[in-house]
């Protein structure tokens, strides 16, 4: 393999390991977001935005919730596009090297 696709393939990895942390925190976000649900008595006399306020919560839980499994799935691209280059270069190289 050539040392410019090694290069490039490994900062594909490096990327697809950065996609994987930020799900991870993503996820975390998510799980911290559910957990600012207040009980009925907590909210005293601000009742009447129990509703709304919970509503928020739900969507912004759930959308941190997608935003972990996209991530995630960002990050298998990527280690399954580095592998690809990787796979192909070898082939490559190797009809190359059969061809003389």
């Amino acid at each position: 393999m050539s040392d410019g696709l090694k290069v490039i393939t490994d900062a594909i990895r490096t990327d697809a390991s950065m996609w994987d942390k930020q799900s991870t925190a993503i996820g975390e976000a998510g799980t911290k977001i559910k957990g600012m649900t207040p009980t009925r008595l907590e909210w005293g006399i601000f009742q009447m935005i129990h509703g709304p306020y919970t509503d928020a919560i739900d969507h912004l839980s759930a959308r941190c919730g997608e935003g972990k499994s996209r991530m995630s799935e960002i990050a298998d691209a990527l280690v399954k596009n580095a592998k690809a280059y990787d796979d192909q270069e070898v082939e490559t190289t190797k009809s190359v090297k059969d061809a003389y």
